[in-house]
């Protein structure tokens, strides 16, 4: 008789039922669909140093894999690899497998929690989250905001399965139950994500939910927790307070940061940690602020980890890939390449992922049909939802990224011609929207629904910024708007401040208010500003003056009373610069003894333009410091408290 003794899994031995010890579920757990858990060390008493005892590691390091060679991911037409290949072609498995891993490198069960400093951690900061909140109550958090139609633009297939698998993942806790799960996740994390031609979404997703939930179906669940909490202020059963919500947040995000880079550690890049990567991305987006170099650092590995997974390359003709992951792989890439235009024209950086390299892709089940040509054709059913966002903001993203290579040979002869042909390409794309895409008239007389309304919106401002960069780029200065972008900067700036007094009948279709005010509507407010200070007689040709004075007012008001960014929030900076600047000109149009400023001669406004700054995409902080300095502005005293 075999004097082997075997352990049973955690869910049988704290029910105290027999197991029948099969790997990796056992029989009990695999019927009542419970998360069966063996431990690596059953019999051994494991000693765990408390965290206010534990030294720090000087120079902490994470190799949950004991791998010698790294995953060299996708590999282009000018590596070895690409010359190898024609002496060894590759296997059908491997092209199969599409994530270029080393065989065997999964195994990471020798390895202790103790080892690896970045897994403790994250362990930690589970057990204080889930030791201080309702794991169940974040469950219903989540719930109520997808149900108000919002979601994660990326993994929005994915999150309501998430959150139900983490709820039932972490049902009962001992002592050590968070160093117990955190493992079981890790191993989970280093298993590759199989599929063939023939799997569905629902067979792929079994991968990482209840069971085989992996680190990354955690830091899908938090990020949409931290999420939330944004979108949705007053949660009692969860916070009631500002500190609560905040609190809740920074635990949520700080949760969400550990389980990608555990994950990322494993050195097994696949689709589902991309998703992950990128709602990080997004999420320190609205908890570290737009300008934020954390933000900016996280975007690059996002597009780092796009291009090692080969998702730059056509999609359509990758050999093994099932229809559905095409499409996912597709919508990545059309989010991340738009968030690097967005991005890098917001801070006026270069770019670092274009069409020159890339093969342009966007989504297409349902919203996109591709015609001849490789045009794209909008569905005339489509509906409104994040795939259409994604196919609009990559369409508007692409007229930018010329803009942008436009604006390097700006004194080309042939500008004029090359910004009149990327504006055709504006129409007709702007044209060849479905007629429910196309926002008419004024957003509160549409009657659709919250996250319809600001769809509609956020695709009017799209292709109105393209029209207002290629006007910018052709101003000879800022300083001198003419007719054309200021029309064009009246439009957009009266949409955001809809978008504003509207804001509790909103829901975010794929960007938040705070950058729709900060990327669209400061640029507009800067050129009517510019453009009321050049004319003298203060009107403006083609929009209304009452109406470009009272939207900057509105503009003024709702920032400074708090109603938009308090102190504290990350773009709270350059916000207050802004309309601080706003007002200064706003009660020098109403006060009857500044008036005689505005019959300055020619040298004085010339003088002032020199001060301007000339990078034509710079409508940050410096931008509204410059513009402050206008003479007409410095004639007022005194000046309001913070300039």
């Amino acid at each position: 008789m075999s004097s082997l003794r075997l352990a049973a899994c955690e869910a049988c031995r704290k029910a105290k039922l027999a197991c029948d010890h099969q790997q990796p579920v056992c029989s009990r757990c695999q019927r009542t669909r419970g998360v069966c858990i063996y431990r690596t060390a059953p019999f051994k008493r494991r000693r765990v140093e408390k965290p206010s005892v534990r030294s720090p590691d000087p120079s902490p390091s994470f190799e949950a894999r004991r791998n010698l060679y790294p995953n060299p991911g996708y590999l282009g037409s000018s590596s070895h690899a690409a010359i190898f290949k024609h002496i060894t072609p590759s296997t059908d498995g491997e092209q199969a497998t599409g994530g270029g891993q080393l065989p065997g490198a999964d195994n990471v069960g020798s390895q202790g929690i103790d080892d690896n400093h970045l897994l403790w951690q994250g362990a930690e900061v589970l057990r204080h989250l889930l030791t201080t909140y309702s794991l169940d109550t974040m469950k219903d958090l989540v719930l109520f905001w997808l149900a108000k139609g919002a979601n994660l633009a990326l993994a929005e297939l994915f999150v309501a399965q998430c959150a139900e698998s983490v709820t039932q993942l972490f049902t009962s806790h001992d002592e050590n139950w968070h160093f117990v799960f955190a493992q079981r996740l890790l191993q989970n994390s280093a298993q590759p994500l199989q599929f063939d031609a023939s799997s569905d979404l629902e067979s792929f997703a079994a991968q990482f939910l209840n069971h085989q939930a992996r680190w990354e179906t955690v830091g899908i669940f938090f990020a949409a927790v931290s999420r939330a909490t944004i979108d949705i202020p007053f949660f009692p059963l969860l916070y009631n307070s500002e500190e609560r919500q905040f609190t809740l947040r920074r635990l949520a995000t700080k949760l969400c940061d550990f389980s990608l880079e555990i994950s990322l550690s494993l050195d097994c890049l696949n689709d589902l940690q991309l998703i992950v990567q990128y709602e990080n991305f997004i999420l320190h987006s609205y908890v570290d602020g737009d300008q934020s170099y954390r933000t900016w650092r996280k975007l690059g590995d996002v597009i780092s980890s796009t291009f090692a997974l080969g998702y730059h390359e056509n999609l359509e003709i990758k050999p093994q890939i099932p229809l559905f992951l095409i499409e996912l792989r597709k919508t990545a890439f059309a989010r991340i390449y738009s968030a690097d235009k967005n991005i890098a024209i917001f801070l006026g950086r270069p770019p670092r992922m274009t069409k020159r390299f890339c093969h342009f892709q966007i989504p297409s089940d349902g919203v996109i049909l591709r015609s001849s040509g490789g045009r794209f054709t909008w569905n005339p059913t489509a509906e409104t939802g994040y795939r259409a966002d994604t196919c609009w903001s990559a369409l508007c993203a692409s007229l930018k990224e010329e803009i942008w290579e436009l604006l390097q040979d700006k004194h080309d002869v042939d500008c004029v011609r090359r910004a009149s042909l990327i504006q055709q390409k504006a129409e007709e794309h702007w044209e060849s929207l479905p007629p429910q895409f196309r926002l008419q008239g004024s957003l509160k007389q549409c009657a659709q629904s919250s996250f319809s309304r600001d769809f509609l919106a956020h695709v009017r401002l799209n292709h109105l910024h393209v029209l207002f960069l290629l006007r910018l780029l052709l101003l000879n200065t800022p300083s001198e708007p003419d007719n054309h972008i200021v029309q064009t900067a009246g439009q957009m700036l009266a949409l955001v401040v809809e978008l504003i007094l509207l804001r509790d009948q909103l829901t975010n279709s794929g960007t938040g208010l705070i950058w729709k005010v900060a990327y669209y509507g400061l640029p507009a407010a800067g050129i009517i500003l510019l453009a009321l200070l050049k004319q003298h007689s203060h009107s403006l040709p083609g929009i209304s003056q009452t109406k470009s004075l009272r939207d900057l007012s509105v503009f003024v008001a709702e920032v400074q009373i708090g109603t938009l960014v308090k102190v504290g929030d990350p773009n709270y900076a350059l916000l207050s610069k802004a309309t601080h600047t706003i007002q200064r000109f706003l009660d020098s149009f109403t006060s009857d003894a500044s008036h005689p400023q505005y019959s300055g001669t020619d040298d004085t406004n010339e003088d002032w333009a020199a001060l301007l700054s000339q990078d034509l995409w710079d409508f940050e902080a410096g931008f509204w410091q410059n513009l402050a300095d206008h003479p007409s502005l410095l004639v007022l005293d005194p000046p309001l408290p913070g300039a």
